[in-house]
């Protein structure tokens, strides 16, 4: 029996420890994620405590088969959605002005890793989402168009955007 099904069924059977081992596991990922998504440590802890009250409040439904931290992600990303949009953080393309969107691709730099997070938390929040999905967690497109529920099309054109404007402003900081 893997961890997932394991705690999963302790936490099922109402066991303590259950809970202890499902915070222990994913904690720390959980509000790496959220942070990632909102850029505020008090929110991060507290989408954080939500997800596992959720999970909580769920685990009677969850599938002992299948791992536990797809559903995290995707509760994850759901709270840290509905955040962003209650607090008009959600920018579409048409708001962006033209200039923040480079016209030509800048050499790759030698980035450092504080760079590339400070040039991350300046993107707006749907594409820090967009291309965490994809370059962190390593997901498709449909998966990503699924969990943010916004169109394929949609979707690359926020990585796609949202790269250059990385790429270009760590192109400025080095210089």
């Amino acid at each position: 029996m893997d961890r997932d099904s394991t705690i999963i069924e302790l936490c099922q059977q109402g066991h303590s420890a259950g809970f202890a081992r499902l915070v222990a596991a994913y904690q720390e990922r959980v509000f790496r994620t959220a942070y990632t998504y909102v850029q505020n440590r008090e929110d991060a802890q507290d989408l954080t405590q939500e997800v596992f009250l959720r999970t909580v409040r769920a685990i009677d439904s969850l599938d002992t088969a299948r791992p536990l931290w797809p559903w995290l992600r995707r509760v994850t990303t759901n709270l840290a959605l509905n955040l962003l949009k209650s607090r008009k953080e959600h920018l579409s393309l048409e708001q962006l002005p033209e200039s923040a969107l480079p016209a030509g691709a800048a050499d790759e730099p030698a980035w450092t890793l504080l760079d590339l997070t400070r040039a991350l938390a300046e993107l707006p929040p749907l594409w820090r989402i967009v291309v965490t999905l994809r370059h962190q967690e390593d997901l498709s497109y449909e998966e990503i168009a699924r969990l943010t529920e916004l169109p394929v099309g949609t979707v690359k054109t926020y990585l796609f955007r949202a790269r250059r404007l990385l790429r270009d402003r760590l192109a400025t900081r080095e210089e």
